[in-house]
This record gives structure tokens, sequence and C-alpha cells, in this order.
């Protein structure tokens, strides 16, 4: 499970952010000083625990472990959905909040019905605990 941004890091520096057109051109590369996409630390916060406890449910099915990250240190996207979700609250305030997020799963494109069987019980489990959390 994924949690935002896809685009680039993340960083508590309010400027750093996709409305700021300095910054225009400079996303997409990992550890780079010159951006990082601002999250605020309680976004930030509220949006790995959930992750994390969806990692454990995942985990007590067969064992599998998977690691909470951004969906950016899995591969680094742009105009995903889950970003835009989240972001929409940071271009207009009467928007709400939306903390969002991406399943991944697999070991290819489209893994073979045999194990994706096993996958969807290990997902359901997660997304269980995920969702436990959240409530």
């Amino acid at each position: 499970m994924l949690y935002v941004w896809g685009d680039d890091d993340q960083s508590d520096d309010p400027e750093q952010n996709f409305l700021n057109s300095l910054f225009d051109g400079k996303r997409g590369i990992p550890s780079d000083p010159a951006h990082a996409e601002y999250i605020p630390k309680s976004d930030a916060d509220d949006s790995v625990v959930p992750v994390e406890r969806f990692c454990v449910g995942l985990q007590g099915v067969r064992g599998r472990a998977c690691t909470p990250m951004s969906g950016f240190h899995l591969y680094p996207t742009c105009g995903t959905s889950d970003d835009y979700a989240y972001s929409r609250h940071f271009a207009d305030e009467r928007q709400g909040k939306v903390l969002a997020f991406t399943v991944e799963w697999g070991k290819s494109f489209q893994p073979p019905w045999a194990e994706m069987a096993e996958i969807v019980l290990d997902v359901d489990a997660g997304l269980v605990q995920f969702c436990r959390t959240v409530a």
C-alpha cells in the first residue's frame, strides 16, 4: 500500500508544493535537495499509520512482508488519482482533505490466477486492518 506523494520525496516545507512554479521541472529526483513535495507532518503521520497496519494484516496471512512507502519510492509518477485526491484541498480550501492510497500487488503486471487467489486473501486481511485503524 502506497501513500502520497508519487511525484517526489515528502517535505515539511510549505513552500515546496505543486502550486509553486519555482519548482516546476525540479520534481522527481530521489534525495535531491532542490525539491520535495510538501505534506504537513500530521498528514504524513496519519497516512503512514494505517498503511503500517495494512502491512501487519497482510503479513498475518502467509507471512509475506510488505513495506509502507510513498508512491514515489516504488516508482515516480505524476498526475495519479491518489495525489490528485489529496492535493485538491491545497488548491481549493473549500475541498475536503482526502488522504489517499494505492494498493499494488503481485510480482508481475497480471499475476497468474493461482497467485492472484492468494494475493486476494493477503490484501483482504490488510484492508481489514487498514479500515479498523482509520475507523
